[in-house]
Protein backbone atom coordinates (compact mmCIF):
# COMPACT_ATOMS: atom_id res chain seq x y z
CA UNK A 1 0.00 0.00 0.00
CA UNK A 2 1.43 3.21 -0.85
CA UNK A 3 0.96 5.99 1.69
CA UNK A 4 -1.28 8.78 0.84
CA UNK A 5 -1.32 12.37 1.40
CA UNK A 6 -4.17 13.53 2.56
CA UNK A 7 -5.00 16.70 1.68
CA UNK A 8 -7.63 18.94 3.31
CA UNK A 9 -10.64 20.55 1.19
CA UNK A 10 -9.52 23.81 2.12
CA UNK A 11 -5.81 23.20 0.54
CA UNK A 12 -7.22 22.18 -2.67
CA UNK A 13 -8.79 25.71 -4.15
CA UNK A 14 -5.41 27.45 -2.56
CA UNK A 15 -2.39 28.10 -5.14
CA UNK A 16 0.12 26.77 -2.97
CA UNK A 17 3.15 27.77 -5.31
CA UNK A 18 3.41 31.63 -4.53
CA UNK A 19 6.38 32.90 -2.71
CA UNK A 20 5.67 34.74 -0.13
CA UNK A 21 9.02 35.98 1.36
CA UNK A 22 12.21 34.44 2.27
CA UNK A 23 12.16 33.13 5.84
CA UNK A 24 15.48 33.82 7.35
CA UNK A 25 17.38 30.80 9.09
CA UNK A 26 19.12 31.37 12.54
CA UNK A 27 22.30 30.04 12.80
CA UNK A 28 22.85 27.39 15.41
CA UNK A 29 24.19 29.12 18.55
CA UNK A 30 25.35 25.60 19.80
CA UNK A 31 26.87 22.47 18.69
CA UNK A 32 25.61 19.01 19.12
CA UNK A 33 27.38 16.31 21.59
CA UNK A 34 28.40 13.86 19.17
CA UNK A 35 29.55 17.07 17.06
CA UNK A 36 31.93 18.34 20.60
CA UNK A 37 33.10 15.01 20.89
CA UNK A 38 34.47 14.61 17.85
CA UNK A 39 36.52 17.74 17.75
CA UNK A 40 37.60 17.19 21.43
CA UNK A 41 39.28 13.73 20.05
CA UNK A 42 41.21 15.49 17.86
CA UNK A 43 42.61 17.79 20.26
CA UNK A 44 46.83 16.97 19.96
CA UNK A 45 47.26 19.97 22.91
CA UNK A 46 46.73 18.42 26.27
CA UNK A 47 46.06 21.99 28.16
CA UNK A 48 43.72 23.24 25.49
CA UNK A 49 41.93 19.88 25.12
CA UNK A 50 41.18 19.84 29.11
CA UNK A 51 40.31 23.67 29.10
CA UNK A 52 37.71 22.73 25.98
CA UNK A 53 36.72 20.24 27.90
CA UNK A 54 35.97 22.10 31.17
CA UNK A 55 34.02 24.42 29.27
CA UNK A 56 31.77 21.88 27.75
CA UNK A 57 31.05 19.88 30.45
CA UNK A 58 30.87 22.78 33.39
CA UNK A 59 28.64 25.87 31.04
CA UNK A 60 30.44 28.44 32.78
CA UNK A 61 31.46 31.61 30.97
CA UNK A 62 34.97 32.20 29.69
CA UNK A 63 35.51 34.49 32.16
CA UNK A 64 34.85 32.99 34.91
CA UNK A 65 36.74 30.10 33.92
CA UNK A 66 39.46 31.91 33.80
CA UNK A 67 39.60 33.27 37.20
CA UNK A 68 38.99 30.14 38.63
CA UNK A 69 41.89 29.25 41.22
CA UNK A 70 42.57 25.72 42.72
CA UNK A 71 41.23 26.74 46.22
CA UNK A 72 37.47 27.75 44.56
CA UNK A 73 37.31 23.55 43.86
CA UNK A 74 36.21 21.56 46.51
CA UNK A 75 36.69 17.65 45.02
CA UNK A 76 35.21 16.08 47.55
CA UNK A 77 31.69 18.09 47.72
CA UNK A 78 32.11 18.19 43.82
CA UNK A 79 32.02 22.03 43.57
CA UNK A 80 33.41 24.77 42.49
CA UNK A 81 32.92 28.34 43.67
CA UNK A 82 32.85 30.49 40.61
CA UNK A 83 33.12 34.58 40.62
CA UNK A 84 32.38 37.29 38.36
CA UNK A 85 32.05 40.65 38.25
CA UNK A 86 29.46 42.64 36.99
CA UNK A 87 28.95 46.50 37.59
CA UNK A 88 32.05 46.98 39.47
CA UNK A 89 30.62 44.37 42.34
CA UNK A 90 32.03 40.65 42.80
CA UNK A 91 29.70 37.74 42.56
CA UNK A 92 29.72 34.05 43.34
CA UNK A 93 28.03 31.27 43.07
CA UNK A 94 28.79 27.24 43.32
CA UNK A 95 28.51 25.32 40.33
CA UNK A 96 28.08 21.48 40.60
CA UNK A 97 30.52 19.56 39.04
CA UNK A 98 29.86 16.45 36.77
CA UNK A 99 31.58 13.60 38.57
CA UNK A 100 34.15 12.91 35.18
CA UNK A 101 34.83 16.85 35.56
CA UNK A 102 35.68 16.52 38.85
CA UNK A 103 38.24 13.93 38.18
CA UNK A 104 39.88 15.12 35.67
CA UNK A 105 40.59 18.48 37.97
CA UNK A 106 41.72 16.16 40.19
CA UNK A 107 44.37 14.85 38.21
CA UNK A 108 44.60 18.27 36.12
CA UNK A 109 45.55 20.48 39.60
CA UNK A 110 47.75 17.88 41.31
CA UNK A 111 51.12 20.10 40.94
CA UNK A 112 49.65 22.89 41.72
CA UNK A 113 49.55 25.03 44.79
CA UNK A 114 45.97 26.82 46.26
CA UNK A 115 46.11 30.37 45.21
CA UNK A 116 47.12 28.78 40.96
CA UNK A 117 44.75 29.69 38.42
CA UNK A 118 43.39 26.61 36.85
CA UNK A 119 44.47 28.16 33.02
CA UNK A 120 46.53 30.96 34.01
CA UNK A 121 45.78 32.76 30.38
CA UNK A 122 43.60 35.50 29.29
CA UNK A 123 40.24 35.71 27.55
CA UNK A 124 41.96 36.50 24.42
CA UNK A 125 44.07 33.33 24.45
CA UNK A 126 40.88 31.26 25.42
CA UNK A 127 38.48 32.74 22.51
CA UNK A 128 41.44 31.57 20.24
CA UNK A 129 41.75 28.06 21.66
CA UNK A 130 38.14 27.56 20.93
CA UNK A 131 38.92 28.84 17.69
CA UNK A 132 41.48 27.21 16.55
CA UNK A 133 40.53 23.65 17.76
CA UNK A 134 36.42 23.66 17.93
CA UNK A 135 35.64 26.29 15.45
CA UNK A 136 33.38 28.11 17.70
CA UNK A 137 33.35 30.59 20.42
CA UNK A 138 33.86 30.00 23.66
CA UNK A 139 30.37 31.08 24.74
CA UNK A 140 29.21 28.47 22.09
CA UNK A 141 30.26 25.87 24.16
CA UNK A 142 27.91 27.42 27.45
CA UNK A 143 25.29 27.10 24.74
CA UNK A 144 25.89 23.91 24.07
CA UNK A 145 26.11 22.86 27.80
CA UNK A 146 22.55 24.49 27.93
CA UNK A 147 20.87 22.15 25.11
CA UNK A 148 22.66 19.31 26.56
CA UNK A 149 21.37 19.26 29.67
CA UNK A 150 17.58 20.09 28.50
CA UNK A 151 17.95 17.32 25.94
CA UNK A 152 19.48 14.55 28.37
CA UNK A 153 16.03 15.36 30.45
CA UNK A 154 17.76 17.86 32.84
CA UNK A 155 15.66 20.19 35.35
CA UNK A 156 15.77 23.94 33.63
CA UNK A 157 15.30 25.15 37.12
CA UNK A 158 18.44 23.56 37.67
CA UNK A 159 19.60 24.56 34.66
CA UNK A 160 19.41 27.92 35.34
CA UNK A 161 20.89 27.57 38.82
CA UNK A 162 23.92 25.75 37.12
CA UNK A 163 24.20 28.75 34.97
CA UNK A 164 23.70 31.88 37.35
CA UNK A 165 21.11 33.22 35.91
CA UNK A 166 19.23 35.65 37.69
CA UNK A 167 15.76 34.83 36.16
CA UNK A 168 14.52 31.40 34.73
CA UNK A 169 13.48 33.59 31.59
CA UNK A 170 17.01 33.77 30.58
CA UNK A 171 17.36 29.99 30.50
CA UNK A 172 14.15 29.72 28.77
CA UNK A 173 15.70 31.00 26.14
CA UNK A 174 17.63 27.66 25.22
CA UNK A 175 14.28 26.18 24.75
CA UNK A 176 13.93 28.30 21.71
CA UNK A 177 16.85 27.12 20.10
CA UNK A 178 16.57 23.27 19.75
CA UNK A 179 13.73 24.17 17.37
CA UNK A 180 14.86 21.15 15.82
CA UNK A 181 13.80 18.98 19.18
CA UNK A 182 10.40 20.59 19.17
CA UNK A 183 9.70 19.61 15.68
CA UNK A 184 10.42 15.43 16.82
CA UNK A 185 7.76 16.00 19.51
CA UNK A 186 5.24 17.95 17.24
CA UNK A 187 5.66 13.83 15.16
CA UNK A 188 4.49 12.15 17.99
CA UNK A 189 1.10 14.23 18.56
CA UNK A 190 -1.63 11.97 16.21
CA UNK A 191 -4.37 14.60 14.96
Amino acid sequence: MVNEVIVPEILNNKNLTIKSGIVKQERRKYLDKSEIQEKLSNITDPNDKFFCTFLWMSGIRVSEAINIKKKDISSREKFMIVKWLKSRKYFERIVPLHPQLNQMLDIYTAGMNMDDRIFPFSRQNAFYITKKWLGVSPHKLRHSFAVNWLREGGDIAYLSKALGHRFINTTGEYLKIVPSDVAKELEKIRF
